[in-house]
This record gives structure tokens, C-alpha cells and sequence, in this order.
């Protein structure tokens, strides 16, 4: 099926790896013109444009630090000047802090504010300086769509993921409040929330005995690959989708199988 991205302009952030990765690449064989940022990995960023070349989009790589407004200003600035303005806009750059996973405490009251900060800051008002600076772009497009890339962690919540849950809960509000304001100018904007998700079929973390487990507990008895959270984000910003406006999208698996 056509999805009617031949020639779009995209900006997918947060490109050169996982879910932004997968969407770029996913753009790119619909023939769209695919901006995508990068933090610190600029090889893999470039890695990545090739891939969307030669799945037959078009792309441009440049740098962005979430953590960064003036970063945000300029990314949206060079992509808008380069394609001449843009259609979709899928929000998936994302910053863990500086804590490792094992480092996180388990009770609040151990947590730092520095912690708290750092991720809210990113995760949440970054995200809000994205959505300012690509706005007006948005609007001037026939097709303006965005994407919020949020997780189940947002509702079902996990020890230790207190301003990461906030943060990225956060963006639920922000959707539901930028439907109207976008939306009266033709703007779809939209919340997808992946859960424990795949790429190629494995896990960066979980073994794949432990994902069988996993997968088994869930409704669906599968856990989504990337690419099908790529396929979710494609749906909600293709001009054939016209009448889903400031929904969350759980691609998680189902629900839960109770004990």
C-alpha cells in the first residue's frame, strides 16, 4: 500500500539507532526525504543515510543534543532551509542520564535532584523546544503530522524510573493540549508508546530465553521488533491517515496475562 510519503519531508530524531533507525530507514523505502539527528554517534547517523539511500529516500544527517534548546533551534532550522519545510515530525531522541542502569536507587528518597533534572530537562522540555521550533513548519505543510515517542513505563511505571516515567508521561499532556492548537491548522500529533521492544528479534539486554518467557506473558504472545514500532509511526503520520488526532498508542504486546 502507498502511504503517500513519496517526496515528504521527515525529521525523525534520534536517528542512528533503534526505533529511529528503523523509522528512518522505513521513510526512506516510501521514497521520503528523511532528516535524522544524532548526538554523539555521527559514523552511525551516516550509516543510516546510506541505509535510506538505498532503500530509495533521500537523506540528511545533522547534530542535535536534546539536552541542548540552542542544539534543538539549529537541527530544525538546517532541515527546514535543506528540504524547504516539513511534513512528519517523529520525536523518538531520548537521554538516559548519566547514571547507569545498576547506579539507579531503588527508594526515591535516595535519588538526587541533579538526577531528576537532567532527565525531566531532556526528556520533557526538550521535546517542548522541538515542538516550538518545528510548529510553524508543520503548519505550513498540507500533511503536518507528529509523532511523541513515549513508553508503557509512562503508566505501569518500574523502581528507579521515577523522572524517566514523569518525563516521558509528560508528553501525553503536551499531545492532548497541542491537538488543538496544531490541529486547527491541519496538524496530527499523536503518542506512541512502546514496551519491551526487539530489534532483529533480540535483545540488547533480556536473553532470548528469558524474551520467550517474557513474550508468553502477554496477550499477544509477541514482543514488537522495531520495525513494527516503525509501522505504527509510518500509520500515524501517513496522509491516508486523516481522523486520529491526540491518541495514545500502546505497541507493547497486549496486556498482561494475569498469574
Amino acid at each position: 500500500m502507498d502511504l503517500g510519503f513519496k517526496d515528504a519531508a521527515v525529521l525523525v530524531t534520534g536517528g542512528s539507532s533503534g526505533i529511529g533507525r528503523a523509522t528512518a530507514v522505513a521513510y526512506g523505502r516510501e521514497g521520503a526525504r528523511v532528516a535524522i539527528t544524532y548526538n554523539s554517534r555521527k559514523d552511525a547517523a551516516e550509516a543510516v543515510a546510506e541505509e535510506i539511500e538505498a532503500a530509495g529516500g533521500t537523506a540528511y544527517v545533522v547534530p542535535m543534543d536534546l539536552g541542548t534548546p540552542e542544539t534543538i533551534a539549529a537541527a530544525v532550522a538546517s532541515v527546514v532551509e535543506h528540504w524547504g519545510g516539513l511534513d512528519a515530525v517523529v520525536a523518538n531522541a531520548v537521554s538516559w542520564g548519566t547514571l547507569g542502569y545498576d547506579e539507579r536507587p531503588s527508594k526515591v528518597e535516595e535519588s538526587r535532584p541533579e538526577w531528576w533534572t537532567e532527565i525531566i530537562r531532556a526528556n520533557l522540555e526538550g521535546n517542548f523546544h522541538l515542538v516550538q521550533q518545528v510548529a510553524p513548519a508543520l503548519r505550513g505543510s498540507e500533511h503536518g503530522r507528529l509523532v511523541l515517542l513515549s513508553t508503557d513505563l509512562a503508566e505501569r511505571g518500574m523502581a528507579g524510573s521515577w523522572a524517566y516515567s514523569a518525563a516521558k508521561a509528560g508528553l501525553h499532556g503536551l499531545a492532548a493540549s497541542l491537538q488543538h492548537d496544531l490541529g486547527a491548522d491541519g496538524v496530527l500529533v499523536n503518542v506512541v508508546l512502546p514496551g519491551i521492544t526487539l530489534e532483529n528479534g533480540v535483545h540488547r539486554v533480556i536473553p532470548q530465553p528469558a524474551l520467550e518467557r517474557i513474550a508468553a506473558g502477554f496477550t499477544a504472545r509477541h514482543l514488537p521488533d522495531v520495525s513494527e514500532i516503525a509501522d505504527a509511526i509510518l500509520f500515524l503520520t501517513s496522509p491516508r491517515t486523516r481522523a486520529i488526532q491526540g491518541q495514545l498508542l500502546h505497541v507493547t504486546g497486549g496486556d498482561l496475562i494475569p498469574a
